[in-house]
């Protein structure tokens, strides 16, 4: 029985985590991005201020580029 570590497994295996489409990725990507910034920004007890920027990849159809930004305490 062959084993794969944990990052080939989800490379193998990208609908587990919300990845296996390109519109299904946008919301799993913003999704998490968001529920992170709001934990960060609750536990430091801050008002949230987030922002999201979605932009498309020039000659490249199916890439995106996604920025994150917000005022937590993270990196």
């Amino acid at each position: 029985m062959q084993q794969a570590s944990i990052s080939e497994f989800f490379e193998k295996n990208k609908h587990f985590l919300g990845f296996d489409t390109l519109n299904r990725s946008i919301i799993t990507a913003t999704k998490e991005s968001v529920d992170n910034s709001l934990d960060a920004c609750e536990e430091a007890r801050l008002l949230p201020d987030i922002h999201i920027e979605i932009r498309k990849v020039k000659g490249k159809s199916d890439e995106l580029v996604m920025i994150s930004q917000d005022n937590g305490p993270g990196i």
